[in-house]
């Protein structure tokens, strides 16, 4: 027994000292930094980045090493530029308004943390088209099971029978193979309208429900189907552009239409593993890719999601020991990683 002992002791101690010895080294020897905010230029056809240079004041900075105003970035700054009286009037040969530019803005968020993390199967329901237009708390939930689709009276905690079979019954029409896989949605009342979620079921076919009178409505995207889909984004933005992003098995990028239709993109994401940042205006979308060794950005021109231009940045390399690490800035979960 003592030389079990001797062995869990030894054991023990050289795990914690893989542990502690990196993280002291790695917590003195490591330096912070930050990279500049960046967006691509409707006006300068480039990729601008904020700079505070000496002083107070803003300056952006191309890819060429121009230094430029406020003026560089027009539609994310529309409202300072209009205050003084400096927003253009036309850009790219078309009339703008500080109305149009604010509708048509865009900006949406991906985080590892979110899509690792495992949460119950359990949905808020709102309802799509409320008696007095204004968005309420939602009363059902969907509880997501092997062979159905509940909807659960959140207040009682009791399943809504009727609503649940004709629901499940409008499913299986469109040819929903239980159970479902990804559920996408924003369920609160701080937004102008309400798309419900996005849904894949078993065979990665890809659905739309959502709560229309008292009544859950189905839609199914046949151009979603060969996509393999690993991540889905519902989108409820102001000027109606998109209604969801989706990542396909290959890590690519595309956009779903409110039509229906798919479109594909030159953005290659990682959703497990990178932040995602999109930043959209009348005219370009700025689209921001992330991990621990640097940033990706790509530019799509609004009108059709076509590649304007690309833009790759590696954060300063550090020495780090490696080691015993129990946590990572990927998910949640307290688990050994080497």
């Amino acid at each position: 027994m003592k030389n079990y002992g001797k062995i869990f002791l030894i054991a023990s101690c050289a795990i914690l000292l893989l542990w502690i010895v990196p993280w002291l080294y790695n917590l003195i020897t490591l330096k912070s930094y930050s990279t500049p905010f960046t967006l691509y230029s409707c006006t300068l056809h480039d990729f601008a980045s904020l700079d505070r240079g000496e002083g107070k004041s803003f300056q952006f900075i191309d890819t060429r090493g121009n230094v430029h105003g406020d003026e560089a970035q027009p539609m994310f700054y529309a409202s300072v530029l209009a205050s003084r009286g400096a927003l253009p009037d036309t850009v790219e040969g078309r009339h703008v308004t500080l109305e149009e530019i604010e509708y048509n803005s865009v900006i949406a968020t991906s985080d590892p943390k979110e899509i690792n993390r495992t949460l119950p199967p359990v949905y808020l329901l709102m309802e799509s088209v409320p008696e007095r237009l204004e968005l309420k708390d939602p009363e059902d939930a969907l509880v997501s099971r092997a062979r159905s689709i509940d909807i659960v009276e959140m207040a009682t905690n009791k399943v809504r029978e009727q609503k649940t079979a004709l629901f499940n019954d409008a499913l299986r029409k469109q040819g929903f193979v239980y159970p479902a896989r990804l559920f996408n949605g924003k369920p609160s009342h701080r937004k102008e309208y309400d798309e419900g979620y996005l849904v894949t079921d078993a065979e990665n076919k890809l659905y739309q429900v959502k709560q229309v009178n008292d009544t859950v409505t189905v839609r199914h995207f046949p151009e979603a189907d060969a996509l393999n889909l690993k991540f889905v984004m519902i989108t409820e933005f102001g000027n109606h552009a998109t209604l969801g992003y989706l990542v396909s098995a290959d890590n690519r990028l595309h956009m779903l239409l409110p039509d229906g239709r798919v479109i594909p993109t030159e953005v290659s994401f990682t959703p497990e593993k990178e932040d995602l940042l999109v930043v959209g205006d009348m005219f370009y979308y700025t689209i921001k890719t992330s991990t621990g060794k640097g940033e990706r950005f790509w530019a799509l021109r609004s009108s059709d999601f076509s590649l304007a231009d690309t833009l790759s940045r590696e954060y300063p390399r550090e020495r780090s020991f490696p080691g015993l690490r129990f946590t990572s800035s990927n998910d949640g979960w307290v688990k050994p990683r080497l």
